[in-house]
Order: structure tokens, then sequence, then C-alpha cells
């Protein structure tokens, strides 16, 4: 399992802020995506084979709207992301990124929204949503010799729409890492990807209580972040790991059926209860 906590806030002492200015239209849309939905990037240097059926939503460009917060590539692309959703984009083809220099801070980005058929070539990432199972296709990695297979899973929290002085709110996803999570060919079963799967959900279990600590904690400032969410992280992500060594233990990598089922039930009610802080409402 992996860490990933975006802790780090550009501060200031100026008492506005602004944000990333978003110029371009779209000249089509389709059905709005979910915010669990996956949108691939597609990077400047990479094109898209003419076997997969794509339409063009618009063109746009995200660039620095001046005192910009955080502008951050990875926010940058968040906010792109976004934008798809609205539209019923699936994907973000990068047309130009402008690098920070001397007269901004700032990742900016000229982009096309598209809507492709297949985004798999390009998918590196995915969040947990009831409505999308696990499927073996999803593990892009090599084979370790280690054990029969294994998940590459995260919780990626951030602190998002902030502005100085003003108030933010908390994002909590969990997420796969298709590229380093692996099967072994001959593990290859229906009962291996029944475990990986309750990994995946006991993630989302765990996203469900970082996102009660958070709002429990209130941290809605910049300086509330600062002092106590790497704390708030790191002790549910502890206990996230503690249950992971469990499972791993007694199932003996998923190879114990029997135990798997146990534990499958055990999780499908504490879903159940928790069902109002499900990713799938983010």
């Amino acid at each position: 399992m992996r860490r990933l906590l975006s802790l780090f806030l550009v501060l200031s002492a100026i008492s506005c802020a602004s944000k990333m200015k978003l110029r371009g239209e779209a000249v089509q849309q389709f059905t709005p995506l979910h915010n669990n939905d996956a949108v691939v990037v597609i990077e400047e240097y990479k094109k898209i084979p003419d076997s997969i059926p794509t339409k063009t939503i618009g063109e746009f460009h995200l660039k620095d709207g001046g005192l910009t917060v955080d502008c951050s590539y990875e926010h940058v692309l968040d906010l792109a992301k976004n934008e798809a959703r609205k539209f019923g984009g699936n994907a973000i083809k990068i047309t130009e990124h402008k690098l920070p220099n001397a007269l901004s801070t700032c990742h900016q980005l000229k982009f096309k929204i598209l809507k492709m058929d297949d985004i798999f070539p390009f998918q590196e990432m995915l969040i947990w949503s009831s409505e999308h199972s696990l499927d073996w296709k999803y593990f892009k990695g090599a084979p370790k010799i280690e054990r029969p297979s294994f998940l590459c899973a995260t919780l990626n929290v951030d602190y998002k729409n902030y502005k100085i002085g003003g108030k933010g709110s908390i994002e909590v996803l969990p997420i796969i890492v298709l590229n380093c999570s692996y099967i072994q060919p001959q593990y290859q079963n229906q009962h291996q990807l029944e475990y990986n799967q309750l990994k995946f959900d006991l993630l989302e279990l765990y996203a469900r209580k970082m996102r009660k600590a958070f709002n429990e904690a209130n941290i809605d400032s910049q300086m509330k972040w600062q002092k106590f969410a790497e704390k708030i992280y790191n002790d549910i992500f502890n206990d996230f790991e503690t249950e992971i060594y469990y499972l791993e233990t007694e199932t003996n990598f998923g190879l114990e059926y029997t135990e798997t089922l146990r534990w499958k039930y055990r999780l499908k009610e504490e879903l159940a209860e928790t069902a109002s802080l499900s990713t799938d409402s983010i």
C-alpha cells in the first residue's frame, strides 16, 4: 500500500486571492460524469490511435489568474478533469504545458476535452466506485514472485478550493495505481479477484473513516490543515495497514477462500453502516 497526502500549501501575507482562469467553450457535450469516474490525461508527446473513436468536446486554456493560491501541476490537472466531467468528457489531451517561470509560479495548460470510446490504454489510476468492480485488466504491473497478486492502493487526501484567509474543503479519494498492481498468471481466477476487490472495498471503508475524522476535527482553514491533517491521516492509514496485514495473513493472500468470504461478509455490513460517507456521494 502507498501513502499519498497533499500537505503542501502556498502561503502569503496578501489578504485576497484569485484562482486559475479558464478560457474556452464546448462545441458539444454529453451526460456529466460523477466525481469518481475516470478521466485520463494524455500528455503532449502521446498520440491517440486512429483505432479509438474520439469526439472533441472543446478546446480550453487554464492560466494564472493572478495571486493564484495553488497552481501545482496536480491541481491544474484536477481542475481540467473536473471541467471535463461537467461536459461528459473522459479524457484531457494536453496541447501545451507552460512550466512555472519568473513571471508566474503556475503550471498553465492548453488542452482539449475529449469523449473517447476507450480510455483504458491511457488509464493510470482507478477511483473506487460501487458501480465499477475490479477487473484483471486493471493489473498492469509486471508480476512479482513475492505474492500471488498485489493491489497498489492509496488514499489521496487533498485540501482544495481554499483562498488565503478563507475556508477550503478536504477531498479523500481511495485509488489504485494500475502500473504497480499485478497478478501472477497462474492465480488469475475469480477467487483472487474477489480477494483484491475486498482490499479495494477495505480502502473505501477507511476513506469513509478518514472523511468522518476530518469532519469531526472541523478542518476548514489552512492553519488547521497544517496542524492536524498529517496526524489524522497517519493514524487512520496505520489502522488500514494493520487491517490489511490481518486480511493477508488470515486469508493467506486470498488463497483460503473460506476466510475471504468471512471478511467479505463483515465488510459488506460495515460499508452499509457508513453509506452516507461513500465516495459515490462526493
